[in-house]
């Protein structure tokens, strides 16, 4: 779903800063802010908060959904759909996480995939990180550029950090 708006706030990372005028009672010591089961701000009407800067807790998950991208990325769909149903004035629909496994690789032909039905770790889990990340690079330009450079990098030994570094004045 698309949705059209004369203002977007995107941030990135664990954290947020403390938003000016929203009551302490909303926001938890860590800095997250805590939203009901449609991901708006408790205690404030028409004030949303997805992603990391959120917390939704529930008796099925005490402790809120995982700080992981997936979660984000289903939170903000299910926003954009539930304001999309407001303006054809339809009720909104409860947020569920559907958690659809986890991967993580931990250095060259190694990695860990954990689905709900499978575990698996080693080259077979690199191989499929790797897929399923190409899979989500959006465009197959992008995606023939990027296996490209992994290829070159893997076929060289080329294990440069990519950082980016600023210089201190």
């Amino acid at each position: 779903d698309e949705l059209n708006s004369l203002c977007v706030i995107w941030a990135a990372g664990i954290s947020g800063n403390t938003v000016k005028g929203l009551s302490s009672r909303s926001v938890l010591p860590n800095g997250r802010i805590i939203v009901n089961d449609l991901n708006e701000v408790k205690w404030v009407k028409d004030v949303y908060a997805i992603g990391d800067i959120s917390i939704h807790m529930s008796p099925e998950n005490p402790n809120g959904h995982p700080q992981v991208a997936p979660v984000a990325i289903q939170q903000a769909e299910n926003l954009a759909k539930n304001l999309n149903r407001s303006l054809k004035n339809k009720a909104f629909q409860s947020f569920k996480y559907i958690d659809k496994g986890s991967m993580a690789t931990v250095g060259r032909n190694k990695a860990v995939v954990e689905l709900s039905f499978l575990k698996f770790g080693g080259t077979m889990a690199w191989l499929t990180w790797m897929f399923v990340h190409l899979m989500s690079i959006i465009g197959i330009k992008n995606r023939i550029f990027i296996l490209i450079n992994w290829l070159y990098n893997y076929f060289t030994f080329n294990l440069s950090l990519r950082l980016i570094l600023k210089e201190r004045k």
